[in-house]
């Protein structure tokens, strides 16, 4: 077979003779199509951005417009009309009939795609290119063409043309982004709020209209979070609530713990209100994430009427907190009232939900803010001469493992060998004065009467060290050494540390770093030693009281009582048992 035979056989343009050679120019695949008796299988690609009525009637007429658009041209033949209604383009992940029309096309079934314009198709520009040469590899290739933007991805300028429209297509996104940030910002900057009505309330459409009760599901509300304090487990509620047939907003009767935590942890049941908790960081990806100090938020207390007292709804997010650390009954905050130790805080490791402004409150509940203490006092009260230009100093000068000290990392205190001999026990109660940065333990302790902690191990604070730490104004990334100060009486023990007076860990071996005050001198002056963790109390003043107990102090708890109504009100109403959960 010659090569004039093999041409003939193949369809070609216009032959052109170029001296003794001739040229058979290729044709568009389009032609190609029809002059091998095929119609182009031709679909379109439709989108609007939001559900609105006006959007709505945007889609209908695209829609009419490409189908009469195909059925109306003898070359085309008719695949189908994509849609997606309500979607962004900022990102393809959930818009389900592009989706699909991608996978058509992979399939063979497509080969020329329809849509009004490039922002129609693909707001950003990784997702536009990306589709536009995945298309375009496919074999035979599937063109796609921009009807407002009179553009092709098979013209000879296509591909640059569509880079920069769609530059300009994600330009425009990110400003509407922006945009639509700043107004929001401005409504909550005025006190308006987009408010959806979760379970237990109704709403009318309209951003201004208020929460209503809704009084049968507010009953159910109610009782979750009666039995809650009174001691009901989640999964007691829950099993509770579907065993009553309760309905959720959904309409089942499938209720899970997770979902009874989620119902109690709304503070818009205390009538509150907690604005932007979320945050949208990428406009591209449309991705949430928690609030984290992006952006400011916003807490209106008295936003709408509640349908449990606040009281409750602040009992109930401690009661969830530290169920989670295996405390039972209603947590609080414990402080010695008297002797020695008055104003600490007992530690208890598995405690959560508490801030330092909580331990600090606490501890102003059984003594006063002391104002700085004048050491000319204590140097009068100390010995009949004045040491008021003297220093002590400071132990952190000379490292002596075998003194009584704590290890402050990772979230945990370790104690050392010496510290158990000098305490003379294994288990101790550890205490915590919030605004002088003192943790203390005390021995020895009825485990009855005390909160114990077992010293002998590694002790984990998760929620605690942090507290410590910011107390002494102390970052966590590092380990910290604190040596102890023991005092003795009647065989009853105590020992400081002082967290302000600390060695810093270094990363290299046997080395640490000194605090910055070292820098000027060697230690504290004579009388400042004597005040440090209030010894000249017991040194000068004879307090001690070493064992007296810790008490409960945190505010909520003088207000159980008046929960106690509200939850057997709520509890009878469904003939259920008040558990008198802080008996």
């Amino acid at each position: 077979m010659n090569n004039n035979e093999t041409v003939k056989k193949a369809t070609f343009g216009t032959p052109e003779q170029r001296g003794n050679v001739t040229i058979y120019p290729a044709l568009p695949a389009e032609k190609l199509r029809i002059m091998h008796g095929r119609k182009i299988r031709t679909a379109a690609y439709t989108r609007v951005s939001t559900e609105s009525a006006q959007q709505e009637g945007s889609l209908i007429l695209q829609k009419e417009y490409f189908e009469n658009l195909i059925k109306s041209n003898s070359e085309y033949e008719f695949v189908e009309i994509y849609e997606d209604d309500g979607i962004t383009a900022t990102n393809v992940d959930r818009r389900k009939g592009f989706l699909r029309m991608i996978e058509d096309c992979k399939l063979g079934k497509i080969d020329l795609i329809l849509t009004k314009s490039i922002s129609r198709f693909a707001r950003n520009l990784g997702d536009l290119l990306f589709y536009v040469n995945m298309l375009n590899s496919l074999n035979p290739s599937v063109e796609i063409r921009f009807e407002a933007d009179r553009i092709s991805t098979f013209g000879a300028m296509g591909e640059m043309l569509i880079t920069v429209l769609g530059l300009c297509a994600q330009e425009e996104s990110r400003l509407k982004s922006e945009s639509i940030t700043w107004a929001i910002d401005k409504l909550f900057e005025q006190g308006k709020y987009y408010v959806p009505a979760v379970y237990g309330y109704t709403k009318e459409k309209g951003r201004d209209k208020p929460l209503v009760i809704n009084e049968d599901e507010a009953k159910i509300v109610r009782l979750s979070y009666a039995m809650t304090i009174s001691g009901y487990s989640f999964s007691e509620i829950a099993h509770t609530l579907n065993a009553m047939g309760i309905k959720s907003r959904l309409g089942n009767t499938n209720w899970k713990p997770g979902g009874i935590i989620s119902l109690l942890s709304n503070e818009k049941y205390a009538g509150a209100l907690r604005a932007r908790k979320t945050v949208t960081p990428n406009y591209k990806t449309h991705k949430s994430k928690k609030n984290e100090g992006e952006k400011p938020q916003y807490y209106d207390n008295q936003h709408h009427k509640s349908i449990v007292p606040p009281l409750a709804y602040e009992v109930v997010l401690k009661i969830i907190k530290n169920r989670k650390g295996n405390i039972g009954g209603i947590p609080c905050l414990k402080a010695v009232p008297e002797g020695a130790l008055k104003g600490f805080i007992c530690v208890n490791k598995n405690m959560r939900g508490y801030t330092l402004n909580d331990y600090i409150e606490a501890s102003y509940s059984v003594c006063e803010k002391e104002e700085d203490s004048e050491i000319s006092i204590f140097a009068e009260k100390a010995s009949i001469f004045d040491f008021r230009t003297y220093h002590t100093v400071s132990t952190l000068l000379f490292e002596d493992r075998m003194k009584p000290s704590c290890l402050i990392k990772d979230r945990k205190m370790i104690f050392n060998a010496a510290c158990r001999k000098a305490l003379g026990s294994e288990k101790t109660e550890m205490l915590f004065h919030p605004t002088k940065a003192i943790l203390a333990l005390r021995s020895p302790v009825d485990e009855k009467e005390f909160q114990s902690t077992l010293i002998t191990k590694p002790v984990h604070l998760t929620s605690f060290v942090p507290v410590a730490l910011e107390s002494a104004e102390l970052k966590y990334r590092y380990q910290y050494r604190i040596y102890g100060t023991k005092r003795v009486k009647n065989g009853e023990c105590i020992m400081f540390f002082d967290l302000r007076n600390t060695q810093i860990i270094s990363e290299e071996k046997d080395g640490y770093i000194l605090p910055e005050k070292y820098a000027e001198h060697y230690g504290d002056e004579y009388y400042e030693n004597i005040t440090a963790c209030g010894l000249h109390k017991i040194d000068i003043e004879g307090l001690w009281q070493a064992l007296k107990e810790s008490r409960p102090t945190d505010s909520l708890v003088g207000q159980i009582v008046e929960l106690t109504e509200f939850c057997q009100k709520n509890l009878t109403e469904f003939r259920l048992n008040w558990r008198k959960n802080n008996e």
